[in-house]
């Protein structure tokens, strides 16, 4: 009988400690065979970019043009996460380009060994007043 509390003991500790763990995802490629891009192509992205961005008050009226240069990860099904502003250019704009990618439609993702995976990719957003 003790025999059995043992391995029913043993048993539930690793039940447990297994329920426990957390399966974190691989870190983002910096590169892969294949690099994601958006669906449609890079035109079709910075089309959307244009027809989408709100020039931000603030940049306006001080006269804040240049490029915002955000970060993101293409996960394997297309979506983007981890989107932050690697060089930024206040005024709103920063916000504006995080707004921007984060409603941006999906990407075809990067692949590795022609399997689907995270890929860090990095993107400049123009802000231009004319």
């Amino acid at each position: 009988m003790k025999r059995y509390t043992l391995i029913f003991s043993l048993g539930l500790l690793l039940a447990v400690v297994a329920g426990n763990m957390s399966y974190a995802q691989p870190e983002p490629l910096k590169s892969a065979e294949i690099m994601p891009e958006p669906v449609g192509g890079l035109k079709a992205f910075y089309d959307y970019i244009k027809s989408n961005l709100k020039y931000p008050e603030e940049a306006r009226a001080k006269n804040i043009q240049g490029r915002v240069h955000v970060t993101f990860v293409v996960e394997p099904d297309g979506s983007l996460t981890n989107v932050q502003v690697t060089k930024g250019l206040g005024g709103g704009c920063d916000e504006e380009a995080i707004r921007l990618i984060k409603n941006s439609p999906k990407w075809q993702p990067g692949k590795q060994n022609g399997v689907p995976v995270r890929v860090e990719v990095t993107r400049p957003i123009t802000f231009e007043l004319k």
